[in-house]
């Protein structure tokens, strides 16, 4: 691309059907790389130029042919010839016009031998000089190696990601959605909207959250108009009438929409924090995400934006629009609220955010004083798998050898990044000079560090590409590289010939593989929220913390669509739009059971609302009613499946040759001996469930019953006493989901729940 072009410059056309013409600059239109500069060339044609097809006349004439040193392959030097050849069969009318070519042609075939040849003159001098394979930078010494053939630094952990939530057959998209929308989130947005004057006549329940959502995305399936014609009952085209008011008066909906508070906040508070209204719920997703899914092995790192064109600023130190604005424009949307995110290589479900509040704020984060942004950023989103061993794959906004170190050092994690600007005591110069010969070729340098082994590796595709890694092998990768070209089944005829479309191979090696595999997760989740449900776009608002929590509840929706996807033990193929037109429906038709506050990832039986005079035994009474208990486990169909295992572990029979009766120890109590077991639980977790007789009230809830308990107990206020000595009396615990630091057990998660229902 030229540079140094402005109005008034004299340029030269360096290709197209205007190749080689001079011309005078007049204007310009557009910005950034969409700029075009209006030219108007010596015949007085006025024409429209990109940057990349014009050249200064002046440093035309001035600047000697180019003595880069890089390498040059066989196939560049093949289009060279085949640039040369193809100018010289093009027809055209001016004489003078194919001379100049063919001599710009023969001058780049020239450069391509020059380079080569300085080039084998380096590979001379370096046979006698034994230190070429061998650069030191600040201490760290690289030395060139062969092919890794070994994973470096031994084997990665592996392990297939995994949900801690139950799934079974019968489980739909609206159980995935409950799983991925944040429980606690839903129960701030209900107390703080229900907090405004207006929603005192008729209050927002979990039910009406949930028909709210509905219409959200249902807003998305619709082709085009205003916000209120989703309310019209007669169809004025090809498509039916919405006709969302069987399910939500339009008013009801606008006032809910008018008064929606994500948490309880004061004015003192948003001084001191101008993010607050949004933090809540980023706060919310985080947890969400670390007691709900077990990612892969692969760890994704990347930006995430969420579109704003309303005010940015303060007046009086008061905030009147989004606290900070950042500006990316290389992405579609790329004005707004940035997110550095955190995603599971192998589902793309988006697992941690962080907003970027601005370069004074983020500057007194942890971590960020020690290793600047990118490197803090990244080691506040693996907080929680500190330890696992998996590996993490970034671009180069977070990919540098303090990377790398920082990760092992701080969260035992590996690392594989792609190195461009931050190349402190990387060998970037050493593999930039290095003569690879064919589009594919590959360079290894490895260096030691406190007993810890990093490879530097150089990837010769159409561009060099340098990455910096703790992990994986050099070998070549069993799939190469797939380059999706186009060409003209007939190159006589361009005009009316049809466009071919094949793949080129290309070969890299195994690090490179395992980076491109799972660096583009969060680019798919990007494109599914932003490019198919566009959510912001749809939602028309003001407020900027409206416009962040479309961002975060676009984040949930393609999150529920991609488990869906991958973990449904029956998913149909589904394309994301169906999956939307089913949630949404799902939404819209909602019974909340007990005015659900919590997520279940199974179908639950209705029940009625307990009355608050109803003492907690009532309550427990009517939710056992929901669960069988059978007594002969050797019935249970989970037992007949493991019988002979069982038989094993047992060792013996009775007199008659029978197996006895098998006896467990509760899984509620965890102290008695029982030969019950509930039956519906059982083939919810396809393992068998033993439950001590109910009669002496041991057990009393089954581990999906704890949201109905934590309703009756935030109503019934005046039974403290009671609630406590009943608490005693039942044990309430379930068995522990998941042995990670920060995550206990579910029986914390229910007093934590008990606290706040008697507060």
């Amino acid at each position: 691309m030229a540079k140094g072009i402005k109005v008034g410059s004299e340029v030269r056309v360096l290709r197209g059907k205007f190749s080689t013409q001079k011309g005078v600059v007049q204007a310009s239109e557009g910005v950034g790389r969409a700029r075009k500069w209006i030219v108007k060339l010596n015949g007085g044609v006025l024409e429209r130029f990109s940057a990349r097809t014009l050249e200064l006349e002046q440093r035309h004439l001035i600047t000697p042919p180019s003595t880069s040193i890089r390498a040059v392959s066989q196939e560049e030097e093949d289009s060279c010839s085949s640039n040369t050849s193809s100018d010289e069969s093009s027809t055209s009318d001016n004489d003078e016009m194919r001379e100049v070519d063919e001599d710009g042609a023969s001058r780049r075939a020239s450069d391509v031998s020059e380079r080569r040849t300085n080039w084998d003159n380096r590979d001379t001098a370096a046979e006698s000089n034994g230190d070429d394979d061998r650069v030191v930078l600040d201490g760290v010494e690289w030395r060139k190696m062969g092919d890794v053939t070994v994973e470096l630094n031994g084997p990665a952990y592996q392990r297939k990601a995994a949900l801690y939530h139950p799934l079974h057959e019968r489980s739909t998209e609206l159980d995935f959605w409950k799983m991925m929308m944040p429980a606690d989130l839903m129960r701030n947005i209900i107390e703080a909207t229900n907090l405004h004057t207006e929603m005192a006549q008729k209050p927002l329940d979990y039910e009406q959250l949930q028909h709210f959502f509905g219409i959200l995305l249902a807003m998305t399936l619709a082709s085009g108009g205003e916000r209120r014609d989703m309310w019209k009952t007669e169809s004025n085209g090809p498509f039916p009438a919405p006709a969302l008011g069987r399910y939500m008066a339009c008013h009801d909906f606008e006032r809910i929409l008018r008064n929606l508070k994500l948490c309880v906040y004061t004015d003192e508070e948003l001084a001191d924090d101008p993010w607050l209204p949004i933090r809540s719920a980023v706060d919310s997703f985080n947890r969400n995400r670390r007691g709900g899914i077990s990612p892969g092995v692969t760890l994704c790192a990347d930006e995430s934006m969420g579109s704003w064109r309303g005010l940015a600023a303060k007046v009086d130190d008061a905030v009147v629009g989004l606290p900070h604005v950042t500006k990316i424009a290389r992405k579609p949307e790329g004005v707004g609220t940035e997110y550095r995110t955190l995603s599971c290589g192998e589902t793309k479900i988006m697992l941690q955010l962080e907003i970027q509040e601005g370069k004074v704020p983020m500057q007194g984060k942890e971590y960020a004083k020690d290793y600047g942004s990118g490197t803090s950023s990244l080691l506040r989103l693996t907080r929680y798998w500190s330890g696992s061993d998996r590996t993490v794959v970034a671009d180069s906004a977070f990919a540098s050898l303090k990377t790398a170190e920082a990760l092992h050092k701080h969260r035992g994690l590996r690392f594989i990044g792609l190195v461009k600007t931050a190349h402190k005591r990387f060998p970037k110069a050493w593999l930039q000079k290095y003569p690879y010969t064919n589009r594919g070729d590959h360079c290894v340098l490895q260096a030691n560090i406190d007993g810890r082994q990093y490879m530097a590796v150089g990837w010769n595709d159409k561009k060099l590409k340098m990455f910096i890694s703790s992990t994986s092998r050099t070998t070549e990768a069993l799939c190469p590289a797939y380059k999706k070209r186009f060409r003209q089944s007939t190159p006589e005829d361009r005009t009316s010939a049809p466009c071919v479309v094949f793949y080129k191979e290309v070969k890299r090696p195994a690090v490179v593989e395992a980076y491109f595999d799972n660096a583009n997760a969060i680019d798919v989740h990007n494109h599914l929220r932003q490019g198919g449900l566009e959510l912001e776009r749809h939602w028309k608002t003001q407020t900027w913390w409206h416009r962040n929590f479309a961002t975060i509840f676009g984040m949930c929706e393609s999150d529920a669509y991609l488990a869906f996807r991958y973990f449904h033990p029956l998913a149909p193929i589904l394309s994301h739009r169906e999956f939307t037109e089913r949630l949404s429906l799902q939404l819209l038709t909602y019974k909340s059971s007990f005015h659900d506050t919590g997520p279940s990832a199974r179908l639950r039986k209705h029940m009625p609302v307990a009355p608050t005079e109803q003492p907690l035994q009532t309550v427990v009474a009517k939710i056992m009613s929901s669960h069988t208990l059978k007594t002969n486990m050797r019935e249970c169909p989970v037992f007949q499946y493991k019988r002979q295992r069982l038989e094993q572990d047992e060792e013996g029979t009775s007199h008659n040759g029978r197996v006895p009766s098998v006896q467990r120890k509760c899984s509620v109590c965890c102290e008695r001996k029982t030969a019950y077991y509930c039956d519906e639980c059982t083939q919810l977790h396809e393992e068998i469930v033993p439950i001590c007789n109910p009669g002496n009230m041991k057990h009393v809830l089954c581990p999906e019953d704890e949201d109905d308990l934590y309703t009756f107990i935030k109503s019934a206020t005046q039974h403290w006493k009671d609630i406590a000595r009943a608490l005693k009396m039942t044990h309430v615990q379930t068995k522990e989901i998941v042995s990670t630091p920060g995550l206990t057990q579910q029986s914390d998660y229910f007093q934590e729940m008990l606290h706040r229902g008697l507060k």
